[in-house]
């Protein structure tokens, strides 16, 4: 594959995968309490609505597009932003203090899968084949395994840990869907910037309304990791539109199988967390081989 493609969506993949430890290990160096929810929502406000200053930031300096959305675009940016914003992250930032690295980075990459099924009923052009199929159904038996450890000595299932992630999961996948309807003959760019900017702030306002802002503790190492993970963003999300703006959409998503991967490498070096176990290693496998089958294109 050409280099031009593999090298920044492995960059794009391994930045997405290191959001979920370093997330984790932000609760800990910013003080949020285990029960803290309107804390972490504080945190999540701060870092996308930095992310999506930065994302228009980018679009002033390109000038290729009006820096403002025209007032047609202006729902699909907004149900965009509750979805593929609000909803995610709400339930990824919750659900992440409340499951282990390696759970949350496997059960965050089902987002794929949602997606595709999602667009099988929303798009006349993108029905469910068979291989598309298969892949799902990997997919949701890397899920199954990954939560079959409880009740075997592993960390029990909850509805605020794991079913949160897979409810960020799903407004992830219903939110690719949104996007892709929205930004035909519009910058994917300022939609994203935009996107972020207003979910992120809609956040913020959520956790200052709770308090969350004397729920953190700030720090230099907890300004780092605030800067990190809105670069992350702002970074990830730039680039990956870039490349599915200049090559085909299944030479670029067939990388989406390396973010669980760098989710679980990186989970067990900032977090100590065991990845490798028999169960963990099936799991990565079956859910990577999923993504893999579905966006696998041979064209």
């Amino acid at each position: 594959m050409k280099k031009s493609v593999f090298l920044p969506a492995v960059l794009c993949t391994a930045l997405w995968g290191s959001a979920i430890p370093v997330v984790k290990r932000g609760y800990e160096i910013f003080c949020i309490a285990g029960d803290d929810t309107a804390a972490r929502l504080f945190f999540a406000g701060m870092r996308f609505t930095i992310a999506g200053l930065l994302v228009l930031l980018i679009v002033l300096i390109r000038r290729e597009t009006p820096f403002f959305p025209k007032r047609d675009a202006l729902p699909g940016i907004l149900s965009l932003c509750a979805v593929q914003t609000v909803m995610q992250y709400v339930f990824y930032y919750l659900g992440l203090g409340n499951t282990t690295g390696v759970r949350g980075s496997v059960l965050s990459a089902t987002s794929t899968f949602f997606a595709v099924i999602a667009a099988h009923f929303a798009f006349a052009d993108d029905r469910l084949t068979l291989r598309k199929s298969i892949g799902c159904m990997i997919g949701f038996a890397g899920v199954i395994v990954i939560l079959s450890s409880a009740g075997f000595g592993g960390q029990p299932i909850t509805l605020i840990g794991e079913g949160f992630m897979l409810l960020s999961a799903v407004g992830q996948g219903f939110g690719a869907g949104i996007s892709r309807r929205i930004t035909p003959g519009r910058d994917p760019i300022a939609i994203t910037g935009w996107q972020l900017s207003i979910g992120g702030l809609i956040l913020l306002l959520i956790g200052l309304a709770g308090g969350g802002a004397g729920g953190i503790t700030i720090t230099l190492p907890g300004i780092l990791v605030l800067g990190y993970l809105s670069l992350l963003s702002a970074a990830a999300f730039t680039i990956w539109t870039m490349l599915l703006k200049e090559h085909p959409v299944g030479k670029v998503t067939v990388y989406m199988f390396l973010i669980p991967v760098f989710g679980s490498l990186l989970s067990a070096a900032i977090l100590q967390e065991n990845v490798f176990t028999f169960r963990n290693l099936c799991a990565l496998v079956l859910v990577c081989a999923g993504i893999f089958t579905v966006n696998h294109s041979k064209t």
